[in-house]
């Protein structure tokens, strides 16, 4: 005898243990935080049920190794190694699309049209007008009374005088600024089929080859750590 089967390496360690080494890599080191969430997504997926999967399958097989020590390495390395170039493939596995939609895409335009329109104006004009009047009566004149006379003290029974002189001027100044801003948006989808002659049957039959057991794929890669015969 010179292995053990795996279910006595879950006895000495601890089958959680033995689990923890069929999980020890890191989604981060492959896959961007996007990528995880969609792995992730509704619990489809999960590194935990990988790691059981394996277990229960190599349950009853004698480790490839005469020591679990060097089983316990060799698991972590070969896991490492065969997952970077899996989990990108589980990842697509797991994008949402339509399998019998060959063209999907929206195209939009936009266009902006501003303009602008605006007026000044501006007038004046002036207007200016003189007027003046003097009435003189005399009782008893003696001599002719003059406006100029009267104005340097001469006598006159009565007398009345006006002068008027008037001026305007109207100035007047008008601005007007308009602004108008127009946008037009056409978008154009296309969705189905891009008139390639591609049966439904073939869509589907592609599919199914894209959303294989990666899982059984990944399992099968391990036999490697195990005796050949059982």
């Amino acid at each position: 005898t010179y292995s053990i089967e795996l279910r006595k390496v879950c006895d000495l360690y601890g089958r959680d243990e033995v689990e923890n080494w069929f999980k020890s890599y890191n989604l981060e080191d492959y896959l961007t935080q996007e990528q995880i969430t969609v792995l992730s997504k509704e619990n489809i997926w999960t590194k935990e049920k990988l790691a059981k999967m394996i277990v229960d399958h190599y349950y009853m097989r004698e480790i490839g190794f005469e020591t679990p020590a060097l089983f316990r390495h060799y698991a972590k390395v070969t896991m490492q190694e065969i997952m970077e170039g899996y989990l990108l493939k589980i990842y697509t596995k797991f994008l949402e699309y339509d399998p019998l939609s060959s063209v999907d895409y929206t195209e939009t335009y936009t266009r902006n049209i501003e303009g602008e329109s605006g007026s000044e104006g501006s007038s004046n004009s002036t207007s200016s007008s003189n007027s003046s009047g003097f009435n003189i009566n005399q009782d008893t004149p003696q001599n002719q009374i003059t406006k100029e006379s009267l104005l340097n003290g001469s006598y006159a029974s009565n007398s009345s005088g006006q002068e008027t002189e008037t001026e305007v001027n109207d100035e007047t100044t008008t601005s007007q600024t308009g602004k108008s801003k127009t946008i037009e948006t056409y978008e154009h989808t296309m969705k189905g089929d891009n008139g390639v002659v591609v049966t439904n049957q073939y869509l589907v039959r592609e599919f199914r080859e894209i959303a294989n057991n990666f899982n059984l794929e990944i399992i099968k890669d391990l036999n490697t750590l195990f005796m050949g015969l059982y």
